[in-house]
């Protein structure tokens, strides 16, 4: 029954879905154009929906969403940019919790109808001269449903062409981890882009969208896409995971507005937040096949809600509990004194303890150290190896955070986290998976790091290799599998070059600060 009703919105909110787009289909097919002029298309920009057959209107989800879907953009949990070097389009976004996520898009703003210079020799090209359009957008996700708006000004490519506004609309849901959909309608009120003198240049009728994506295994997602007006499908095949992706899809046109027929492949890497998107498109009248674009991603995922919560060490069956009160929160985070934080740092071998003493004496980080009787040098070693300081970091077996805590042990101590289908796609919003919060990530994971110690009776390679393989894998009297050692001596080596290098050690201390700031 708890899985019935937990899934009964999302029937509830698709069967909605379905019903509203089947009426909006009706009415687009008992509708005729209300100008004389041919219906010319918004050209499509973005490398990457233009590599999935154009298939992105219900798996936007990146900067480019509005140019597809506007409702993507409500998936976004930090900053997004993206340059398209093919299309001179840039494409900038950025969540704002818990208002939503804005975000504008400036298209063709190449000189030329080349990308920097026009020869024959350069492989990357621009579709047309002048197509300019500025956009702006806003999206919010409301229950399992995400919806999103967006108004700009276009022009056609003419000399005198004027600017004519613009409005879209877009809705995506997601049935359930293997099936997701998306409508969008284009140019609300139709758009007409006359020159100076009144002369019509182009009219873009309205133009409505469906989508779909059905993802069968957590590496294969098949994007389908179905224009009404005018007629097009769009279907593609994308084998990968978030960090490398590739994909082949093919277009299908049921008008003269373009080729019958065209398909693409292409590429995505996406390490450390920086973004590279390739895809070669196979359509008769372009000259200029290859495309490209950069992106990157920046910020914190959403706001970090109060202050940590205190850890009882004396009582590992309650590991994380909450303190008392601020007075009592204060007490554990903030050193005594200056000459207290002097100590503390030549207690951890740093050399230039006097120097620094003034940044320990507000560092969390150092605090939270010595709390768990930790040396801080080891502490950064641990987060630099398990996850180099990303807070949002994800492993391939579905470990999160700073400190790597896989859904399981996360829950055994006292974090919130969702019991997922695939849990190398978790939700990555600290509200809804605490493994995303620094400040409780970090508490939990030295929290178990502690009780490995004590299980190994202080054996810091043994307690290090059984974090990171698992404490079933190692013995108490050792010796350690290779992977363990491995990753040991990783830890010792970083911590080692903390001591040795005062300035790395200070410049990783700011970047924990942050997080936990």
């Amino acid at each position: 029954m708890k899985n019935q009703r937990s899934t009964l919105p999302y029937r509830k909110w698709g069967l909605l879905l379905v019903a509203a787009a089947f009426l909006l289909f009706s009415y687009f097919l008992g509708q005729k154009s209300t100008s004389s002029d041919p219906i010319n298309l918004r050209p499509e920009v973005g490398t990457r929906g233009i590599g999935l057959g154009g298939a992105f209107i219900s798996s936007a989800d990146d900067a480019t969403s509005p140019l597809w879907n506007p409702a993507g953009l409500a998936t976004l949990q930090r900053g997004n940019l993206i340059y398209d070097l093919s299309q001179g389009a840039v494409s900038l976004a950025y969540p704002i919790k818990p208002i939503g996520t804005f975000g504008v898009n400036f298209l063709d703003l190449n000189g030329g109808d080349r990308f920097l210079f026009d020869h024959v020799a350069n492989p990357i090209g621009s579709f047309e001269l002048g197509n300019n359009q500025a956009l702006f957008s806003y999206a919010k996700k409301f229950g399992p449903l995400q919806l999103g708006a967006s108004t700009g000004y276009s022009r056609a490519p003419y000399y005198g062409s004027r600017w004519a506004q613009n409005y879209d609309v877009g809705v995506l849901t997601a049935l359930n981890t293997h099936f997701a959909l998306g409508m969008r309608l284009r140019d609300i009120s139709g758009v007409t882009i006359r020159h100076r003198n009144g002369q019509v240049l182009q009219t873009f009728d309205q133009q409505l969208a469906l989508g779909a994506v059905f993802t069968p295994h957590p590496i294969l997602r098949w994007h389908n896409r179905f224009d009404i007006t005018p007629p097009c499908f769009g279907t593609s095949l994308e084998i990968g995971s978030d960090t490398i992706a590739a994909r082949v899809g093919s277009t299908f046109t049921f008008s003269d507005a373009a080729p019958p027929q065209s398909w693409s492949l292409g590429f995505s890497l996406n390490q450390l937040g920086k973004q590279l998107h390739y895809t070669y498109l196979n359509q008769e009248n372009l000259d200029h096949k290859h495309l490209v674009s950069i992106g990157m991603s920046f910020g914190r995922t959403a706001p970090i809600s109060g202050k940590p919560d205190a850890v009882a060490l004396s009582a590992p069956q309650a590991l994380i509990s909450k303190s008392k009160s601020a007075t009592e929160r204060e007490k554990i985070e903030q050193p005594k004194s200056v000459d207290k934080a002097v100590q503390i740092a030549k207690q951890y071998d740093v050399d230039k303890a006097v120097q620094i003493a003034k940044q320990y004496d507000v560092d969390k980080a150092v605090q939270i150290a010595k709390q768990y009787d930790i040396d801080v040098n080891l502490m950064l070693a641990i987060i630099y190896a398990e996850s180099n300081f990303n807070p949002i970091a994800v492993s391939k077996n579905g470990a999160g955070g700073l400190m790597q805590m896989m859904p399981e042990t996360a829950r055994e101590l006292g974090l919130t986290v969702p019991k997922y289908q695939d849990k190398r796609k978790p939700k990555l919003d600290s509200h809804i998976d605490e493994r995303f919060d620094p400040h409780k990530n970090l508490h939990a994971g030295l929290t178990y790091f502690k009780m490995l110690l004590e299980k190994y009776r202080g054996n810091l390679t043994l307690a290090l290799g059984a974090y990171n393989v698992g404490p079933g894998k190692v013995k108490v009297a050792g010796p350690l599998i290779s992977r363990g050692k491995k990753y040991a001596n990783k830890v010792l080596s970083r911590s080692q070059h903390y001591r040795d290098n005062v300035a790395q050690m200070e410049t990783d201390l700011k970047r924990l600060e942050a997080l936990l700031n």
